[in-house]
């Protein structure tokens, strides 16, 4: 269960206090997403190790908890899509999170999927231009990744903003022509999508413009039988990340939270990859650099450690 619900960060607010809080909070994501089914897992794994609480909280967007790590009380660490880093380096390049926000690590990868109608003629991203697509809410991980990655590959839609929910309604419905959701596949809310709603995956080619930013992925037909028809679609993936605030001094007992949320972490990875949990947790990754990020000295330090 989730321990609390998130309320929005206020802005213009001071940057974290340094107060002692008696738990350790993580910022997952919206209720039903896999962002949500992650962070409760990874709640319920660490929970009672070495007289640690950990508090999974529902969020929105990485956008928002980029806001909730800089500005709301009782947030330590939070998910995070690394692609926000190079979006804000774009948009708003004073932006406090750039110098203040650092990552433990690269937890597990997100992809881009591009959903269509079979019958409209669509197999790429480049045989969208001009079409009317669904880029998701406008705050949303998915607007955010889909929109950078259309101006990147310079392909012009007609985007409207609508919810994962309504996307799949209007697709169905021939409304629009196609649709973008960005998680770590398989999505649940994607595989109730069936093979009688006549829609499919489409391909996202790698571009060398994503270097950096994104890598190359595979959706295969055993992750969505209903929505692959081949044995897999090409398409990208953006890293999601551990987020911390890296501002607090090594003498706080801020700081002192996130070294014990390390050490905890660290001792439950080998559990988190294991059965009944989401199948992404085998994606965990300690040791990634990821671009526009530093990762946590402390957490960096830890793995590094030479074993006793």
């Amino acid at each position: 269960m989730f321990a609390v619900l998130a309320v929005t960060a206020t802005l213009s607010g001071t940057a974290q206090a340094e107060e002692e809080l008696p738990s350790i909070g993580v910022m997952a994501g919206e209720y039903g997403s896999s962002f949500a089914t992650l962070g409760e897992e990874l709640g319920q794994a660490l929970n009672g190790w070495s007289g640690t609480e950990v508090r999974t909280m529902l969020g929105k967007s990485s956008r928002q908890t980029i806001d909730d790590l800089l500005y709301l009380r009782g947030v330590d660490l939070g998910f995070v899509n690394a692609d926000q880093m190079a979006n804000l380096q774009f948009t708003e390049p004073n932006h406090p999170a750039l110098a203040r926000l650092a990552y433990l690590a690269k937890v597990f990868d997100s992809e881009l999927h591009l959903i269509v109608r079979k019958d409209g003629g669509a197999d790429s991203l480049q045989d969208m231009n001009g079409k009317r697509i669904s880029v998701g809410t406008t705050t949303s991980d998915t607007a955010l990744t889909s929109r950078l990655v259309l101006r990147m590959l310079g392909v012009k839609v007609n985007a409207v903003f609508l919810s994962t929910e309504a996307s799949i309604d209007a697709l169905k419905r021939g409304e629009i022509d196609g649709m973008f959701y960005v998680g770590p596949a398989p999505s649940p809310i994607l595989t109730q999508i069936l093979q009688e709603d006549a829609l499919k995956l489409a391909n996202v080619g790698y571009s060398d413009a994503f270097k950096g930013i994104y890598n190359p992925a595979e959706i295969s037909a055993e992750t969505y039988p209903d929505l692959v028809d081949d044995k897999f679609v090409e398409t990208i993936s953006v890293p999601t990340i551990l987020a911390v605030y890296n501002k607090f001094p090594p003498s706080s007992a801020r700081y002192q939270n996130l070294t014990r949320f390390t050490d905890a972490f660290l001792a439950t990875v080998p559990r988190l990859g294991q059965p009944p949990r989401h199948p992404k947790w085998r994606e965990i990754d300690l040791t990634a650099k990821v671009d526009g990020w530093t990762q946590f000295e402390y957490f960096r330090n830890a793995v590094t450690r030479p074993s006793n």
